[in-house]
């Protein structure tokens, strides 16, 4: 089977109970980051009728921040976070964002990693004081060529 065949990524509604069956089961009772009135989407990455991963994206405070990104262990290194990561950049920038984020502690590579490749970059936030080391926060600047890959 080639690394993402079978997976569908679909964007979910917080409502959308089997969904939500689906989420509690595989985040064993932890809950689902509740956003309230603040803009928006989860999307989660199925295999058939599994949920395979999930992630989020929100606004706040200006800014578009990723969170939430977690694939089951039997279904990594199939190219699923990748999708999920695209998923949530095109959401943003159809949604007019000019940047988006996400944080990140330093010893997680996978991740790290994977964004690198869409062109993110470890920042230090406006009005902290960081070094290379407590900086766990990286931007992606929404280009003209972020644009046309959120477009495919």
């Amino acid at each position: 089977m080639g690394p993402a065949a079978g997976i569908e990524i679909r964007k979910v509604e917080n409502e959308d109970a089997e969904w939500r069956r689906g989420f509690d089961a595989f985040y064993a009772g932890r809950p689902v980051k509740e956003l309230g009135r603040l803009p928006h989407a989860y999307f989660a990455a199925y295999a058939g009728d599994e949920l395979a991963g999930h992630s989020v994206i929100y606004r706040a405070r200006g800014r578009w921040v990723m969170d939430g990104l977690l694939v089951k262990p039997e279904f990594r290194e199939r190219g699923i976070a990748k999708r999920l990561t695209e998923a949530r950049i095109r959401y943003a920038v159809e949604n007019g964002a000019k940047e988006v984020w996400y944080a990140c502690d330093d010893g997680n590579l996978v991740t790290i990693c994977c964004h690198l490749r869409f062109g993110f970059e470890k920042v230090c936030p406006g009005g902290r004081r960081c070094t290379a080391a407590t900086a766990h926060w990286y931007r992606l600047k929404v280009t003209p060529a972020v644009r046309r890959g959120a477009r495919k």
